[in-house]
């Protein structure tokens, strides 16, 4: 069964549409709650606590401390960054009051970590809207030919 000539090239918009835009959803999804995150604690104290390793860029590195005279571990969020760290350094951590569970490094809270944050979706974006834009602007005709008609 043949669907006819030129029938890819309608759904061709829409397959890389959804290829562009599911990546940059996840990227929105992931990096802003992880900036919000972050944000939320740069008041808090700084407590210190045991780095336990893990895929910090994908949040699965954890910490212990304690906490009114118990252990708690808690994960980091998305993103930490934990280069140079190994399994039972001691780090600071910024932990929410009343939310032990809730923690980041101490290093991770300022603005710089959060502007870089959000940075990675913002940049992938205009990326997106600049990829969209150059067939635009190459199938643009010229004023002078279209005059000239």
């Amino acid at each position: 069964m043949t669907t006819g000539p030129g029938r890819f090239r309608r759904v061709r918009p829409a397959l890389v549409a959804a290829a562009v835009l599911v990546p940059l959803v996840l990227m929105y999804a992931v990096c802003v709650p992880a900036a919000w995150r972050r944000t939320g604690l740069r008041g808090a104290e700084p407590v210190a606590a045991t780095f336990h390793d893990g895929a910090c860029l994908l949040g699965r590195c954890t910490v212990t401390y304690s906490v009114a005279g118990e252990r708690v571990t808690a994960a980091l969020p998305v993103g930490t960054r934990a280069w140079g760290r190994v399994e039972g350094d001691p780090v600071s951590v910024r932990a929410a009051p009343g939310e032990p569970e809730r923690v980041a490094l101490a290093d991770d809270t300022g603005r710089g970590t959060v502007a870089a944050l959000l940075a990675v979706p913002v940049g992938a974006s205009l990326l997106a809207l600049l990829a969209a834009a150059v067939p635009v602007l190459r199938d643009r005709r010229p004023e002078g030919a279209a005059q000239e008609a």
